[in-house]
């Protein structure tokens, strides 16, 4: 029979939940993230949450079984993964905001304003 270590178990639900989460909010963004109304300088919560449960999981995971460390110490190297890949989702999903283009202009905006035409 297989042996898992319970804190590997955990490790890698957090991993593949999180990530698999985290891929269903990136592509279908306002299912999951309408959700939880909140942002954080433009970026919406959900995916900073999902990324840093999916890095806990990674870095436990590494921690576990390339650095052989157990217990509480897996869990802060996991924490350390957790915060350093919530900051990447959230570098990367700021400047993904920053380049969206502007809300478009309706007619109702142009009455009344001026211009010149060539034809």
């Amino acid at each position: 029979m297989i042996e898992i270590p319970v804190e590997n178990f955990v490790f890698a639900v957090c991993a593949l939940v999180g990530g698999g989460l985290l891929l269903v909010t990136v592509l279908v963004d306002d299912i999951l993230g309408a959700v939880f109304d909140f942002d954080i300088g433009g970026v919406s919560l959900m995916p900073l949450l999902l990324s840093f449960v999916s890095m806990f999981g990674v870095g436990g995971l590494f921690a576990t079984e390339v650095l052989d460390i157990h217990g509480g110490q897996a869990g802060l190297v996991g924490g350390g993964f957790g915060l350093l890949g919530l900051g990447i989702a959230y570098a990367l999903f700021s400047a993904l905001r920053r380049a969206e283009a502007p809300p478009a202009f309706s007619t109702r905006d142009l009455v009344g304003r001026e211009a010149f035409v060539a034809v």
